[in-house]
């Protein structure tokens, strides 16, 4: 009796922890999902004066392809309200680079070095030149270079940092849409340039 009791206990809680367990992961998908997705509603926001280091043409058409603003222009300095999008890349100054660069000079560069690195992207909205909002995405990732072109090798995105640089636009353009501050100011420069 006592043996079926336990059975019983046990399968209960093991229903329990898998329905607990079921119920965290769906909410965790829809949530990273809503952040991943973006559908415009209602006016475009106000044409900006659009500022990046990013070169790839293909970003920027993914952003006006979400049709949020009216008009990106990089050369209409006078427009009042602009948007920066920056990246960059950072190795992180751990212990993971100088132990990798030491074992790798032991072996006259038969073994790689390897770092960890920061892919970090900014989006700052900015009305006459001061920052209302800035947001900042980052990804860690591992760097494997030989040690001899370590010194001599130019960073390029890789395509895991150009996917999360895209994915960002979307997260972007959600948080603008609930900041009431920036939204404040969309609304007041159609108030005065309708």
């Amino acid at each position: 009796m006592f043996k079926q009791a336990l059975r019983t206990c046990a399968k209960s809680t093991l229903t329990i922890v898998l329905v607990c367990f079921t119920a965290s992961t769906f909410s965790q998908e829809s949530k990273t999902n809503s952040l991943l997705e973006y559908t415009h509603a209602g006016k475009a926001y106000p044409p900006v004066f659009f500022v990046s280091n990013i070169e790839d043409k293909r970003f920027t058409q993914k952003l006006e392809e979400f049709k949020a603003f009216s008009l990106l222009d990089e050369k209409a300095v006078g427009i009042p309200i602009g948007l920066r999008i920056l990246k960059g890349h950072r190795t992180k100054q751990d212990g993971t680079q100088f132990s990798s660069l030491m074992l790798s000079a032991s072996t006259l560069g038969i073994i790689p070095v390897v770092s960890n690195t920061e892919f970090k992207v900014r989006y700052d909205v900015f009305v006459q030149g001061k920052s209302i909002a800035n947001y900042e995405y980052t990804m860690d990732s591992t760097d494997v270079n030989n040690f001899w072109t370590a010194a001599y090798r130019e960073y390029e995105t890789k395509p895991s940092e150009q996917q999360f640089l895209e994915a960002t636009l979307a997260r972007f353009l959600n948080e603008i849409k609930t900041n009431k501050e920036v939204q404040g100011v969309f609304t007041e420069y159609y108030d005065y340039f309708e």
